[in-house]
């Protein structure tokens, strides 16, 4: 077999690799709907279940499992955080108005990125990316003005409320994203995730031991399949398609089909049904944020793809 058809079969195994893990990243929000408890809950049944899972993983696969380097453990405090915030935002953003204005409110996340990196990294700000954040607005404009229980109101509440959410949560992701830049390259993803997941189920106990904790053995078994199925599944599914195709092309199939998988997912699993304007405010979103991506050169892509929220 020439290296030309070699490299295509890799190619193509790792897009289909990218391709199969896009159904266990787009469920993942509609688990803010099939649990009824709150997101913190979610979000603390969701690490434990995946550090636990990541770390026997790391054990049998014979790989690092600690790092010797304290400030390498004050960055996974730090960074584990972030994500558990993230989280919760992301699946209130959900739990308040729909699967489709939460996915698609968080979608920005690309673009907080490319605005925050000129205060991180000192690049300088692209005049592109001011266009693409005005038109980013106009898209959650469209969203936010899709519906109204009242008449007399623009604006609905719930949508409102569930655009903020997901914008946080977007920004929360694109902070985590800068802080991952450069350690990636030094520490496998599966033994960085694994940690960031166990600093986020630690800092957040103190918080959910307020909650109730008597949950259902279906409950139970969601939260499993959360943190198990869903995370460390399409996790090691996107990591092994990373392996196989660039950056770039990966992170265009997820910006593009995650949130398309996730409002299917909503309308058949949940009947949600979007309205037109939210599905014409998500397009703008969307196909801004692949602009970014392919506008992008390959080293500048941030190799915490494979730190996907997932």
């Amino acid at each position: 077999m020439s290296d030309s058809t070699s490299a295509k079969t890799s190619h193509r195994h790792g897009v289909i690799s990218v391709l199969v893990a896009l159904p266990f990243v787009s469920l993942t929000g509609l688990f803010g709907k099939f649990l009824t408890f709150s997101p913190l809950l979610i979000v603390q049944g969701r690490t434990v279940f995946a550090f636990g899972a990541l770390l026997l993983a790391l054990f049998f696969l014979r790989k690092k499992i600690f790092f010797s380097d304290l400030r390498e453990w004050l960055w996974l405090a730090l960074s584990g955080s972030i994500l558990g915030v993230h989280w919760i935002a992301f699946f209130q953003a959900i739990q308040v108005s729909t699967v489709a204005i939460g996915l698609l409110s968080f979608a920005s996340y690309p673009l907080f990125t490319t605005l925050l990196e000129p205060l991180f990294f000192r690049e300088p700000l692209r005049v592109r990316n001011v266009f693409a954040a005005l038109i980013v607005i106009c898209g959650l404009a469209l969203m936010a003005t899709s519906s109204s229980d009242d008449s007399n109101t623009i604006i609905s509440g719930s949508v409102f409320h569930g655009i903020l959410w997901g914008l946080m949560a977007g920004f929360g992701f694109a902070v985590l994203t800068l802080l991952n830049r450069g350690h990636v390259r030094k520490h496998s993803a599966l033994l960085i995730t694994c940690w960031q997941n166990g600093f986020a189920a630690l800092v957040l106990l103190p918080w959910s031991l307020s909650e109730s904790w008597i949950l259902s053995g279906k409950e139970l078994g969601l939260l499993f399949l959360l943190g198990v199925v869903c995370t460390v599944g399409g996790h090691t599914l996107l990591i092994n398609g990373l392996r196989h195709v660039r950056a770039q092309v990966a992170s265009l199939l997820i910006a593009g089909l995650e949130p398309v998988f996730a409002i299917l997912f909503a309308l058949f699993l949940l009947g949600e049904v979007p309205s037109l304007q939210t599905l014409l405010g998500g397009v703008l979103i969307i196909s801004t944020t692949v602009f970014i991506i392919y506008g992008t050169e390959h080293k500048e892509i941030p190799e915490q793809l494979s730190l996907i929220h997932i």
